[in-house]
């Protein structure tokens, strides 16, 4: 099974998400910043690695919001989301295609990765997850 932890960052009301590019699991659909935890690594370690590798900022964690396990076709995800703060430099979308603030009733209008799905109808309705 495979670990991946994201982020959930805010500007003010705002929540960043990020398009993937063409190829590969859920190619062109929306995410929330992060990707898979790498050996020796814990889960907080990994979502402030991607978010450094992804969109060239520095980022404090400020708490666990919600997990999942989803399963795709090629196999399980284990997916745990963080609020998290930038703490250093602008996002940029250094491997995404392209990243947008998105008020979080704008959420149901992007076509996210079926794991997020569950997500992103909480933090649309303004629930904590």
């Amino acid at each position: 099974m495979k670990e991946v932890a994201a982020v959930i960052l805010r500007r003010g009301e705002r929540i960043l998400i990020c398009r993937r590019g063409a190829g590969g699991s859920c190619a062109e659909l929306w995410e929330f910043p992060g990707g898979k935890r790498e050996p020796g690594e814990t889960l907080e370690q990994c979502a402030v690695r991607e978010c450094r590798e992804e969109l060239g900022i520095t980022v404090s964690l400020q708490g666990e919001r919600w997990r999942t396990v989803h399963a795709y076709p090629d196999g399980e995800v284990s997916l745990t989301f963080y609020d998290a703060a930038v703490e250093q430099g602008e996002p940029k979308p250094l491997i995404h295609r392209e990243m947008v603030w998105a008020l979080p009733e704008e959420l149901t209008g992007y076509d996210f990765c079926p794991a997020d799905a569950p997500l992103i109808r909480l933090l649309a309705k303004g629930e904590k997850a």
